[in-house]
């Protein structure tokens, strides 16, 4: 097996792990949705929420960089190619220590 296809399997893995990220958030957004729609549900149990998972502000396995490194970056430079297929990009662009 080549480091190519080791490199393609761990691309494709991550890429399948922010599918279930963008699903998860989509599905959050929905329940916000119905919940503005309707603030105040009569005669009906109280709806929980599962709330994020706190992040530690230590670096993702394989990071080049520190975390919150993305929050920082110019506007007009691009996203490192490591950053885009990190599980935890989303949080790294919106750290805040």
């Amino acid at each position: 097996m080549s480091s190519d296809d080791k490199y393609r399997r761990e691309v494709e893995k991550r890429l399948l792990d922010l599918q279930k990220i963008a699903k998860d958030i989509f599905e959050h957004i929905e329940l916000l949705k119905l919940l503005l729609a309707d603030p105040a549900p009569k005669d009906s149990e109280p709806i929980s929420i599962e709330t994020p998972r706190k992040t530690t502000g230590i670096s993702p396995p394989n990071c080049l960089h520190y975390f919150g490194y993305l929050r920082f970056i110019p506007k007009y430079n691009s996203v490192p190619d490591e950053c885009l297929t990190c599980q935890k990009v989303i949080e790294c662009s919106k750290h805040v220590e």
